[in-house]
Protein backbone atom coordinates (compact mmCIF):
# COMPACT_ATOMS: atom_id res chain seq x y z
CA UNK A 1 0.00 0.00 0.00
CA UNK A 2 1.33 3.44 -0.93
CA UNK A 3 1.53 6.61 1.09
CA UNK A 4 -1.57 7.97 2.78
CA UNK A 5 -3.20 10.41 0.38
CA UNK A 6 -4.72 13.63 1.63
CA UNK A 7 -8.41 13.95 0.87
CA UNK A 8 -9.96 17.42 1.16
CA UNK A 9 -13.44 15.88 1.52
CA UNK A 10 -14.52 12.64 3.09
CA UNK A 11 -17.52 11.06 4.77
CA UNK A 12 -17.56 10.12 8.43
CA UNK A 13 -18.94 6.82 9.67
CA UNK A 14 -22.19 8.62 10.38
CA UNK A 15 -22.38 9.63 6.71
CA UNK A 16 -21.75 13.33 7.31
CA UNK A 17 -19.58 14.98 4.67
CA UNK A 18 -16.58 16.73 6.22
CA UNK A 19 -14.24 19.01 4.34
CA UNK A 20 -10.84 20.32 5.26
CA UNK A 21 -9.67 23.48 3.58
CA UNK A 22 -6.26 23.97 2.06
CA UNK A 23 -4.91 25.28 5.36
CA UNK A 24 -4.97 21.73 6.77
CA UNK A 25 -2.56 20.44 4.14
CA UNK A 26 1.18 20.77 4.00
CA UNK A 27 0.79 21.59 0.34
CA UNK A 28 1.86 25.20 -0.04
CA UNK A 29 0.72 25.27 -3.67
CA UNK A 30 -2.86 24.44 -2.65
CA UNK A 31 -2.67 27.09 0.06
CA UNK A 32 -1.44 29.68 -2.42
CA UNK A 33 -4.29 28.82 -4.81
CA UNK A 34 -6.74 29.23 -1.97
CA UNK A 35 -5.30 32.66 -1.17
CA UNK A 36 -3.72 31.63 2.13
CA UNK A 37 -0.27 32.09 3.59
CA UNK A 38 2.07 29.16 4.21
CA UNK A 39 0.75 29.03 7.78
CA UNK A 40 -2.83 28.69 6.48
CA UNK A 41 -3.99 32.17 7.45
CA UNK A 42 -5.87 34.40 4.98
CA UNK A 43 -3.52 36.59 2.98
CA UNK A 44 -4.11 40.33 3.35
CA UNK A 45 -5.46 41.65 0.07
CA UNK A 46 -3.59 44.41 -1.71
CA UNK A 47 -5.02 47.76 -0.70
CA UNK A 48 -6.99 46.28 2.20
CA UNK A 49 -6.97 48.38 5.36
CA UNK A 50 -4.44 47.13 7.87
CA UNK A 51 -5.15 47.21 11.60
CA UNK A 52 -3.19 50.01 13.25
CA UNK A 53 -0.23 48.78 15.25
CA UNK A 54 -0.52 49.78 18.88
CA UNK A 55 2.84 50.68 20.31
CA UNK A 56 3.89 49.00 23.54
CA UNK A 57 3.93 51.69 26.19
CA UNK A 58 6.01 50.48 29.08
CA UNK A 59 5.05 53.29 31.45
CA UNK A 60 1.37 52.34 31.33
CA UNK A 61 1.89 48.58 31.17
CA UNK A 62 1.23 45.93 33.80
CA UNK A 63 4.91 45.00 33.53
CA UNK A 64 5.94 48.24 35.21
CA UNK A 65 3.42 47.64 37.99
CA UNK A 66 4.77 44.10 38.49
CA UNK A 67 8.39 45.29 38.52
CA UNK A 68 7.62 48.03 41.06
CA UNK A 69 5.66 45.62 43.25
CA UNK A 70 8.53 43.16 43.16
CA UNK A 71 11.10 45.84 44.01
CA UNK A 72 9.04 47.22 46.88
CA UNK A 73 8.25 43.73 48.19
CA UNK A 74 11.90 42.76 48.00
CA UNK A 75 12.97 45.92 49.82
CA UNK A 76 10.36 45.30 52.53
CA UNK A 77 11.41 41.66 53.03
CA UNK A 78 15.09 42.63 53.05
CA UNK A 79 14.42 45.33 55.67
CA UNK A 80 12.09 43.18 57.79
CA UNK A 81 14.02 39.89 57.87
CA UNK A 82 17.58 40.89 57.03
CA UNK A 83 19.70 40.00 54.03
CA UNK A 84 19.67 36.19 54.35
CA UNK A 85 16.07 35.46 55.35
CA UNK A 86 14.76 38.37 53.29
CA UNK A 87 16.47 37.09 50.13
CA UNK A 88 15.20 33.57 50.84
CA UNK A 89 11.64 34.86 51.36
CA UNK A 90 11.82 36.88 48.15
CA UNK A 91 13.14 33.90 46.17
CA UNK A 92 10.41 31.67 47.64
CA UNK A 93 7.70 34.21 46.78
CA UNK A 94 9.03 34.52 43.23
CA UNK A 95 9.08 30.73 42.80
CA UNK A 96 5.54 30.26 44.10
CA UNK A 97 4.27 33.19 42.03
CA UNK A 98 5.92 31.80 38.89
CA UNK A 99 4.39 28.36 39.44
CA UNK A 100 0.95 29.86 40.09
CA UNK A 101 1.16 32.07 36.99
CA UNK A 102 2.19 29.13 34.81
CA UNK A 103 -0.68 27.05 36.16
CA UNK A 104 -3.20 29.84 35.47
CA UNK A 105 -1.89 30.37 31.93
CA UNK A 106 -2.04 26.62 31.29
CA UNK A 107 -5.61 26.40 32.52
CA UNK A 108 -6.69 29.38 30.42
CA UNK A 109 -5.08 27.86 27.33
CA UNK A 110 -6.62 24.44 28.03
CA UNK A 111 -10.15 25.75 28.51
CA UNK A 112 -9.97 28.17 25.60
CA UNK A 113 -9.09 25.22 23.34
CA UNK A 114 -11.88 23.14 24.86
CA UNK A 115 -14.50 25.86 24.35
CA UNK A 116 -13.32 26.37 20.75
CA UNK A 117 -13.66 22.62 20.17
CA UNK A 118 -17.15 22.63 21.66
CA UNK A 119 -18.19 25.62 19.52
CA UNK A 120 -16.66 24.00 16.48
CA UNK A 121 -13.86 26.45 15.78
CA UNK A 122 -13.95 28.28 12.47
CA UNK A 123 -14.93 25.25 10.41
CA UNK A 124 -18.65 25.18 11.18
CA UNK A 125 -19.75 27.35 8.26
CA UNK A 126 -18.34 25.26 5.44
CA UNK A 127 -17.81 21.86 7.04
CA UNK A 128 -21.42 20.82 6.49
CA UNK A 129 -21.95 22.04 2.94
CA UNK A 130 -18.68 21.03 1.29
CA UNK A 131 -15.80 23.13 0.09
CA UNK A 132 -16.37 26.82 -0.52
CA UNK A 133 -16.80 27.74 -4.20
CA UNK A 134 -13.47 28.34 -5.93
CA UNK A 135 -12.09 28.72 -9.41
CA UNK A 136 -11.50 25.29 -10.94
CA UNK A 137 -7.88 24.79 -11.88
CA UNK A 138 -7.30 21.68 -14.04
CA UNK A 139 -4.16 20.64 -12.16
CA UNK A 140 -5.92 21.06 -8.82
CA UNK A 141 -7.19 17.50 -8.53
CA UNK A 142 -6.59 14.72 -6.06
CA UNK A 143 -4.83 11.73 -7.57
CA UNK A 144 -5.69 8.52 -5.80
CA UNK A 145 -3.15 5.74 -5.99
CA UNK A 146 -4.15 2.46 -7.55
CA UNK A 147 -4.84 0.60 -4.30
CA UNK A 148 -7.46 -1.78 -5.61
CA UNK A 149 -10.23 0.81 -5.87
Amino acid sequence: MGAMIFRPEFKTRAGKKVSFGANYTHNTTAKRRAGLTKAGRPRALAGAPVAPVRRFRFWTSPWLFAANTLALGGAYLYERFGPVLGSFALASALYVGYKAARWVVGEVAHWSVKTRQIRGGGQVAHASDGLPPAVRIPADSVNYGNNGR
